[in-house]
């Protein structure tokens, strides 16, 4: 099973840049989980249309690892820190059905 974390995130006026740095920082912190680490990099996509419409997507190799990193005591924290800059954040874990 091919497993990602994908997560949409509107993010408030003026806080874009906010924004990006604080998702490198949680990048940076799953690139130093001992257990589970991720498969790979993750990715922060924005809008063409709108500046402050943002998708965040990483591969992981595990659904448990999934759970794993969100259970972590700092995740919740590093994530809430992300989340403050948005007026929407909808975080989630999805697995790869089908590709073209």
């Amino acid at each position: 099973m091919e497993i990602f974390t994908l997560g949409r995130w509107v993010v408030l006026p003026g806080c874009e840049d906010e924004f990006i740095d604080a998702w490198r920082q949680l990048g940076a912190f799953f690139g130093t989980l001992e257990h589970p680490p991720p498969a790979g990099t993750g990715v922060l996509v924005r809008s063409l249309d709108d500046p402050s419409l943002f998708y965040s997507f990483g591969p992981w190799d595990d659904p448990a690892h999934v759970a794993a990193m969100r259970a972590h005591p700092e995740a919740a924290e590093r994530i809430g820190a992300v989340a403050r800059l948005c007026a929407e954040a909808t975080p989630g874990g999805y697995e790869v059905v089908a590709r073209a």
